[in-house]
């Protein structure tokens, strides 16, 4: 009987934990609630090459910084990059009774 070893892709536990406890700190359900109020957080995931991840895993680590606090300022950068180019970007709110 072949037994079969774990694709590291799709090992979601030890990847969330590599990345969360990854050289910087992190802060936990209830310190992110005790922040500023001004602040509303969604939980973001995304798939990217070991390559981009590990770059912002070592800039995180090397200027002291969450992954998060990195990951958010590239995304916020970009995001003011395009809007430059393009005009503001809002979220349009959607009426589920608009849909009939």
């Amino acid at each position: 009987m072949e037994t079969k070893q774990k694709n590291p892709v799709f090992d979601l536990e030890s990847v969330t934990s590599d990345i969360t406890h990854g050289g910087a700190k992190e802060a936990t359900h209830a310190q992110a609630e005790d922040c500023d109020s001004s602040y509303s957080w969604q939980h973001f995931s995304v798939i990217c090459s070991v390559e981009i991840v590990d770059k912002v895993k070592a800039i995180a680590h090397n200027e002291g910084f969450s992954i998060r606090d990195v990951v958010e300022k590239f995304l916020g950068d970009g995001i003011a990059r395009y809007e430059q180019k393009h005009g503001a970007v809002a979220h349009q709110q959607k009426d589920i009774n608009d849909i009939l």
